[in-house]
């Protein structure tokens, strides 16, 4: 598994585009690796990025991969922001609120054609509705899980701010305090579904089926899960944002055309608990192609305005750079 840097200890560093020297794929070759950051939150959502990683197609494009995993999507970007990374990888959500807020990104591509969330409660409450009083845990203020978990419970009835006690907690810890009763309900990734039903929970949304994601999010499309570069970086190092892209697309592709069983063979370098089974559970919200379409974009551009997270529509063409995912198609 690729090293990681936790928050407490990325404090500052100067972050350049430099050179490291080859490992032994490229050994022979004259040129050096250039390194790249990538912030993120770790997740299973953007699994082509660490295919693209651990498959060697990075290196195939000169480049060596160094990814800091941060507790948040918004903490990721404020990284990406603060100079502390070349990538940051988060949900669509948090980029378009600080667009709005005057603080623009380029979109280059995305891993997700639709949202892999489930809304769970613990053993004793089986609806949305029971949850009027009760704590419910949906990550931090502003970040993708919790504008669905906002929007869960608005479509049953329930007013976020007043009927709800959202909870602070790592999400590693979510599991565990539904279990012991510590919260009441909570956002979990479909691939902890097998967990979930083995515990007794509830699963009360998920918009990993077509028909849920609909009903919350007004559409089947949602490609929210992407990579997203400061627009100084598109500027000064195209090149390096193409390799990028050539990578994770090569790696897109085998990920259509390989088994689950193979492809969880893999990802395991990265995510210990991975099978097939998961892999199939992920696999219907899985991008095949990298692109954001304008459906996409126009989804979440409503659903933020509906719930008045952005003052207005954000045009696809100011925030979505799709050059590079086109022409590594082409290539």
């Amino acid at each position: 598994m690729k090293r990681l840097l936790c928050l407490s200890v990325l404090v500052s560093f100067a972050l350049g585009l430099t050179f490291v020297s080859p490992g032994n794929s490229r050994a022979q070759a004259a040129e050096p690796l250039t390194k790249i950051v990538i912030s993120e939150l770790r997740s299973e959502f953007w699994l082509p990025v660490y295919l693209a990683d651990e498959l060697g197609y990075f290196k195939e494009e000169g480049l060596e991969a160094e990814f800091v995993t941060y507790k948040d999507g918004p903490v990721a970007l404020m990284g990406l922001l603060a100079g502390d990374s070349h990538f940051c990888m988060l949900s669509l959500e948090p980029v378009m609120r600080l667009y709005d807020q005057g603080k623009e990104t380029k979109v280059i591509m995305s891993a997700l054609q639709s949202k892999p969330y489930m809304f769970v409660t613990r053993q004793g409450i089986e609806s949305v509705e029971d949850l009027k009083g009760k704590v419910v845990f949906a990550g931090m203020p502003g970040s993708a899980p919790y504008m669905f978990v906002q929007a869960v419970l608005e479509s049953e009835g329930l007013d976020p701010e007043r009927d709800v006690q959202f909870a602070s907690l790592e999400y590693g810890a979510t599991i565990a305090a539904l279990q012991r009763q510590a919260i009441d309900g909570a956002y979990i990734s479909i691939v902890r579904r097998p967990e979930i039903l083995a515990m007794g929970a509830n699963i009360v949304a998920d918009v990993s089926d077509p028909a849920q994601h609909e009903k919350v999010y007004g559409s089947k499309v949602y490609e929210s899960s992407i990579v997203t570069v400061t627009n100084e970086f598109v500027e000064e190092h195209s090149p390096v944002i193409q390799r990028f892209s050539n990578a994770v697309v090569k790696a897109i592709k085998w990920q259509n055309e390989n088994s689950d069983e193979k492809i969880a063979e893999v990802a395991r370098s990265y995510f210990p608990h991975m099978d097939a089974s998961l892999i199939g559970i992920l696999r219907p919200t899985l991008s095949t192609d990298g692109r954001i379409s304008q459906e996409g974009f126009e989804t979440v551009n409503g659903f933020l305005k509906k719930a008045n997270i952005i003052s207005q529509s954000i045009p696809y063409e100011n925030m979505v750079d799709m050059s590079f995912i086109e022409k590594a198609h082409g290539e």
